[in-house]
């Protein structure tokens, strides 16, 4: 059976959440496999150029100093980038919104960033990390449905639906991939916005292909 550890990052570093620190967690589980939250069709430019600015790509390179493990982009949406840019900045003002409304998502927000910064991987993979996002999610609803905006709605649905999208497609990459080749262990490196989001596809898939894959979900140090 394949053993696959979920690791939640994020792409950019943030005090403790920071390359060499995901360093230390791959280099703990010494994956074969890395499937990566990266289009096929993105892979060489993310690699070549992305290893700039992302903390994920700085930290595989720096992993295959000491192992060469296979890595299996796994991301399959499908949008224009022009379109992507313009989604991305539409949900900016519906998000900015909220937060003008809300104090308490404000200060969910400044919580969130003290958090990464002083617990890193720990936070972002933990069940706190999950409730504050289920938290501020609430209150997108509450502010944007009060608003009785229809596209500030329609903004916030469609990038869900977006990610809901990418999460189903993600995990189906990876089970194909299991189907297909051997190996005894890997990580998921995945964003952890879609913690929750890739917790319930993996839930999906434990009745049909429970045989198949041995999940793990880290949570902390690994020893």
């Amino acid at each position: 059976m394949h053993k696959i550890t979920l690791v939640c990052s994020t792409h950019r570093e943030h005090g403790l959440c920071s390359a060499a620190e995901l360093l230390k967690i791959i280099l703990a589980i010494r994956p074969e496999v890395i499937f990566e939250e990266v289009r096929p069709a993105d892979y060489e430019s993310f690699h070549n150029h992305g290893a700039q600015w992302s903390l994920e790509a700085q930290a595989i390179a720096m992993y295959r100093q000491f192992n060469s493990p296979q890595q299996v982009p796994v991301d399959r949406y499908e949008i224009r980038s022009d379109l992507l840019i313009r989604m991305k900045a539409d949900l900016d003002k519906v998000i900015d919104f909220v937060g003008q409304w809300s104090e308490e998502y404000q200060l969910l927000d400044e919580e969130h960033a003290k958090n990464m910064a002083e617990y890193g991987f720990s936070y972002l993979n933990s069940d706190a990390f999950s409730t504050r996002e289920a938290k501020m999610s609430e209150i997108e609803d509450i502010k944007i449905k009060g608003s009785g905006n229809p596209d500030a709605m329609r903004v916030l649905e469609g990038w869900r639906h977006h990610n809901r999208s990418r999460e189903e497609k993600m995990l189906a990459s990876i089970y194909e991939y299991c189907q297909a080749k051997a190996f005894d262990t890997a990580v998921f490196l995945v964003g952890a916005a879609h913690r929750a989001g890739i917790a319930k596809e993996i839930e999906k898939y434990a009745s049909t292909e429970g045989h198949l894959v041995n999940w793990s979900f880290y949570e902390g140090p690994i020893t």
